[in-house]
């Protein structure tokens, strides 16, 4: 597998392809990567990405892969499921592991378990911080701008996922400190 830089084409048909969700997805996996840039969309995101030299073949199949978009994967990048994912394990990867935990997380949860963190976040960003109708991704966002939420700090959302019943992903977040800490050689506490 070469790789090539992605040209505005190949741009243009990712961009139009994804949906409204998908788009979101892929804005939120790419903050920490465009961090100096707030894009207003995914076709000014991947442009910015690819004017950077961070936009090639693997890192598209990534983007693509993280979205769960293979029939896209096929299409522009002529790449099938298992292609991209042995790809993931021998290049470094565009998007965090933090990112990535958050999105899981947040597909994870279905209208009325957003709703139950918005709420319950109320006592850590006030009233009218967030909007009811708003999604995980967007209450992340929010709760990042505060600082409570961060790649070492998860223990407040890992707080609320208990007090709604959502151990399932508690757990996600514990795999994903014990992961960090083996990792980076630090001890488990």
């Amino acid at each position: 597998m070469t790789l090539y830089r992605m040209s505005a084409e190949v741009i243009h048909q990712v961009e139009e392809a994804l949906d409204e969700d998908e788009k979101e997805m892929l804005l939120f996996l790419c903050r920490d990567v465009a961090a100096d840039v707030v894009p207003l969309n995914v076709r000014d995101l991947l442009d910015v990405l690819r004017e950077r030299g961070k936009l090639s073949s693997v890192s598209l199949a990534e983007l693509l892969y993280r979205v769960r978009r293979f029939d896209l994967l096929k299409r522009v990048l002529k790449m099938d499921r298992p292609t991209a994912e042995a790809l993931l394990h021998r290049h470094p990867h565009l998007i965090s592991d933090y990112r990535v935990l958050l999105m899981e997380i947040g597909e994870g949860l279905d209208k009325s378990d957003v709703s139950s963190l918005i709420f319950l976040m109320r006592d850590y960003m006030g009233r009218g911080k967030i909007a009811k109708d708003k999604s995980f991704l967007d209450l992340v966002i929010e709760l990042e701008k505060l600082n409570l939420v961060a790649p070492d700090h998860l223990d407040l959302l890992e707080k609320c996922l208990r007090n709604i019943h959502r151990i399932d992903l508690k757990t996600k977040i514990q795999k994903y400190k014990q992961s960090g800490e083996q990792h980076f050689g630090l001890s488990v506490a």
